[in-house]
């Protein structure tokens, strides 16, 4: 009797460990919304652009967000979301895409 209680009690702390540790995530993978609040429109140079990320709309966020790693300094940057419909936005995104298709296509 008492062997069948104690295999009970362990059995309800390991189904009441599992149900509660059922909706926890093991890791954070990536951001679950947007990541661009505010997005800028006004003309920045290429030549200071030193990388940018183009992040695709889906159930994360809406909306097509394009980040730009800027140089503002000598050793600083910072990031920078563009507004994806600004016309200069726009060439940078299709050159990308038709670099990425061309290099697709050689492989």
């Amino acid at each position: 009797m008492k062997t069948i209680m104690t295999t009970l009690s362990l059995l309800a702390v390991c189904l009441t460990y599992i149900s509660l540790s059922e909706g926890m995530p093991l890791k954070r993978v990536g951001e679950l919304r947007c990541q661009c609040v505010k997005t800028e429109r006004a003309v920045i140079p290429l030549k200071q652009i030193l990388n940018f990320e183009i992040i695709r709309k889906g159930p994360h966020c809406k909306h097509l967000e394009v980040i730009a790693l800027i140089k503002t300094r000598k050793e600083t940057s910072q990031e920078v979301c563009l507004d994806p419909t600004a016309p200069w936005v726009k060439k940078i995104i299709d050159r990308v895409l038709d670099s990425s298709k061309t290099s697709a296509s050689t492989k």
